[in-house]
This record gives C-alpha cells, structure tokens and sequence, in this order.
C-alpha cells in the first residue's frame, strides 16, 4: 500500500470515514462549511494531454473532476487505476464529469505512453475527453501538485502520491480521499453525485433571475448612432496581449486608474473587487469580463500591475489589468468610451481621468456610467450586468 502525504494526515484529518452530509471547501488549515471564502482553487495551468495537444485548466470550468498524481510505470500503477475506473465508469455517460491525471514521472510518460493508457482504461465511456493525462515540464506539474493541491511530498518517495482530489465547477477543492481505500473511493463516487446537486440548484437559480430580470426595461444604447468600442490591442499583468477577441460575446466593465494614484483609484479598484465577488457569486465568471486600464503605463507596466492586482486579490479569469503605448490608451478611453484621460501638472498624480465604470454590451456597445466610487452605483452596475446576460443582447 503507498504512503498517504503527511498534510492529508494532520491537516485535512482523513481517517476513512465520511462526515459531511453537504460537502466542505478547503484552506490550508482543512475543511470549512458554507463559505468560499480563503477556499483553496486550482490556479490556471497549461500542460500537454495524452493526445499531445496543449490542454489548459480553463477546458475544466463547469465540470466536476477527479484529480489523481502518479506514473504510469510507478509500482502501485495498479491500485490506482483501479481505484479511478470505478468513478469513471459509474459517471461514463455524463459529459460534465472527468478524470484529470497528473504524471510524476515526464520522462516516462510521453504523450504516446499516455495515450495507451487511457484507451486502455476507457474504452466504455461514452464521452471523449472524460479521461485527461497530463504531461509537459515536470516542474510545472510539481508546482501545481504543491501550490493548488497542497500536497507536501515525502522527500524519500516524492512519487508516492496517494491523495485523490475532487474539484468542483467553480476549480474549487471540494473533497479529498486515500486512494488506497475501497470505502474512500466510494465517498467519491457519492460526493460527485452532491456536487450535481449543487450544479442542478444553481442552474435552476440562474433560470429564475433570467425569467425575472428579463421584464425590466432594456438598457439605453449610448454614444452616436452605431458606435461600438474599436478594436484594441494591450498587455495584460503577465505581459501576454489581450484584446477585444478575448472578450468576444461578453460583457464588459470597464475603469481607467492607475496604480499611484493618491486620490480616487484605491476606492475604483476597491470597487471592481467588491465587483469581482459579486461575478463570482452569481456564476456569471463566463459572462462578465472587468477590464482595467492603466493611464500611467510608463510607469505601470505588466510587473506593476501583476503585484496590484494580487493586493487586491485579482482572479485574472474575471478581471484584467491591461497596459501599452500610452497615446493607445489615451485614445481608447476618449474615442472609445468617451472618458477623459489627460496629462495635468494639476491633477493629484499628474494625470487627471474619469471616475466612471462603463458597461458594455456583447456587442461591444455602451450601455450606462456609472460612478465607479459610489456603492449604490456599483451595486446598479452589476444588476444592470446580470441584465444584459438574461436577456442575452
């Protein structure tokens, strides 16, 4: 039998027996009832599946997944797969149920060895994709094992991974287990079935505020006649390119700021925070995109604007930090969303901009200001938001 890690001994407390009847979240210092908040989440990863193809952890959203951490050619190979399959036959049928795999041994297990493994192991599942193995640079997937997993590794056999996660829709953990026990597994299968539940409850929710939200008025379309927010082309915190084709079909809500300034920004980003809680508890994280423009770029660059954001606890799956070529991004704000946004020797930091948060439709469309330092607007933003999402403009 392979060793259980020593955090999931002391800290998560497994001992083979099921206790909760609605399932916990985790923190580093073990489960806690009805509350997200300090939950751990898996952090967005990019690796390479047993199909060759890069596979990121954003194909996972909105699907309930079984996490496992071994090598196809470790010695308890066997006991592993065996304990996986039954999960994975049990939900074979069910497309928003999958098995992830993370390879210990990279070297060993190239897309092709992986690949036989999981024709072997799948052959009765009626959906393709439910079974992902994935490879790529070990120390990445070793990062994400530590970081997302809180997996401390026994130094004498770090590929002696016994824990099982299970992670809900949302990339939140949501349930552990010893994969050498039959009785664990058997939790597993049942907490899957919880997590439906809780999916199945929420969908019926989104349906009823659709139904509800849909009577009101629709929004005003503001601006001249025709007029859409143009084409653009920025750097986001991580220094990647983000434009408007990363937002294609969402809604938008957008600030100018920057990160020294001493007057108005803390309480605008203090407010796309409060923001990005409200996207998140509604289950609108797909939906609504909160694009923040920095108008000291010289200054903010991507670095900058990564440590900000991650004071501000930045989900950058919800909000992005965006910089580039300060006359770019002067113009948009002016030309696009008819802000201001000027050099001044008397404004407070030298620059003086607007304290607006505009909505912008699907379509690229202005749809309100609101005032990005006021709570009551704010609040109406994210309402009005949710609006646009039911009536899908």
């Amino acid at each position: 039998m392979f060793a259980l890690p020593l955090i999931g001994l002391l800290v998560l407390g497994i001992d083979g027996e099921h206790h909760f009847n609605t399932l916990p979240y985790f923190t580093e210092e073990g489960p806690v009832e009805g509350t997200k908040e300090g939950a751990q989440r898996v952090e967005p990863f990019t690796l390479i599946n047993h199909n060759g193809e890069p596979f990121e952890s954003s194909a996972l959203e909105g699907q309930v997944w079984l996490a496992a951490f071994f090598a196809t050619n470790a010695p308890h190979v066997a006991q592993m797969t065996k304990q996986l399959l039954w999960p994975n036959f049990r939900y074979r049928d069910e497309s928003d149920i999958t098995t992830v795999c993370f390879t210990l041994d990279t070297e060993h297990d190239t897309p092709e060895v992986l690949a036989e493994y999981v024709e072997r192991n799948t052959r009765y599942n009626g959906f393709k994709g439910k079974w992902q193995f994935l490879t790529g640079n070990q120390s990445q997937i070793d990062d994400v094992i530590a970081a997302s997993f809180m997996i401390e590794r026994d130094p004498s056999e770090p590929n002696n991974i016994a824990t099982l996660w299970l992670v809900d829709d949302e990339g939140y953990l949501r349930g552990v287990y010893h994969a050498a026990s039959e009785d664990a597994i058997k939790d597993a299968v049942e907490d899957i079935a919880l997590l439906q539940k809780e999916m199945d409850e929420a969908a019926y929710e989104k349906r009823k505020i659709r139904e509800a939200l849909t009577e009101l008025p629709p929004l005003p379309v503001l601006g001249p006649e025709g007029h859409t927010v143009p084409p653009f082309a920025l750097l986001d915190e991580d220094s990647l390119e983000f434009s408007h084709r990363n937002c294609l079909g969402q809604i938008r809500i957008v600030d100018f700021f920057f990160t020294r300034c001493p007057t108005i920004c803390p309480i605008m980003s203090s407010q796309m925070a409060r923001l990005q809680t409200g996207i998140e508890q509604r289950g609108l994280k797909d939906a609504i995109r909160l694009l923040s423009h920095s108008v000291d770029p010289e200054f903010d660059r991507p670095e900058q604007l990564s440590q900000y954001g991650m004071r501000l606890g930045q989900d950058p799956r919800i909000w992005k930090f965006l910089t580039g070529e300060k006359e770019d991004l002067f113009d948009l704000a002016r030309a696009g969303y008819f802000l201001t946004a000027i050099e001044s020797d008397t404004a407070a930091g030298g620059i003086f901009h607007s304290d607006v948060f505009t909505l912008v439709d699907q379509s690229g469309r202005i749809r309100g200001y609101y005032d990005g330092t006021d709570t009551e607007e704010v609040d109406q933003i994210l309402q009005d938001a949710q609006q646009l999402w039911a009536t899908n403009e």
